[in-house]
């Protein structure tokens, strides 16, 4: 094990991606909060197991993407709504720094209702197609990665996430339709309304 590596330092770097992770899967807020809590547990028991023969995020991934199968198998699981997940004005700036974005209350709204519509599409993706595009679109991770996390082929990976791609695609263009607003923003607004 490499000893530099703490359980903070895993922590506070990495809590945040688990949690909006876990949320975009659960789509509830209170359930993200617990099994988020319920990972970092895991993971502070299980640092000492760790062989390094992974890199830690694909690592922390796959016991998130456990708990998370863990929490469908559970009496408790329900689908449920939750605001907007998607919600965070947050970008990276040239040092790969999260810096506060702020929004006009126009922008913030338009924002909102995009952020729903599309949430809404992904959240009817199937488990498999909706995990790899959170995975691969939304947090960032290269296919290996996502090979790792979900135990899964390299392969599988890359044909579930063009699948999903195509599919999700179709479902945006069949009842979306998108602009750019006097501000250039990106927009959506629903066909047939």
């Amino acid at each position: 094990m490499n000893h530099t590596i703490t359980f903070t330092d895993i922590y506070e770097k990495h809590e945040k991606p688990v949690y909006n992770y876990v949320l975009r899967m659960v789509r509830d807020q209170e359930a993200a909060k617990d099994l988020t809590q319920d990972i970092f547990i895991k993971v502070y028991h299980k640092l000492t197991s760790f062989k390094g023969d992974a890199q830690i995020s694909s690592w922390l991934y796959r016991i998130a993407t456990n708990a998370y199968v863990d929490y469908l198998r559970t009496k408790g699981y329900r689908q449920s709504t939750v605001t907007d997940p998607f919600e965070e004005n947050e970008e990276k700036d040239s040092d790969n720094k999260i810096v506060k974005k702020v929004l006009s209350i126009e922008d913030q709204f338009v924002k909102s209702n995009m952020n729903a519509c599309i949430k809404g599409f992904l959240d009817n993706l199937p488990e498999d197609y909706r995990a790899v595009i959170v995975l691969h679109d939304l947090q960032g991770f290269k296919n290996r990665e996502i090979a790792d996390i979900l135990n899964c082929s390299l392969g599988t990976v890359k044909i579930r996430l063009h699948r999903a791609r195509n599919k999700f695609r179709g479902v945006l263009a069949s009842n979306c339709d998108f602009y750019r607003n006097s501000d250039s923003m990106l927009s959506c607004d629903r066909k047939g309304n």
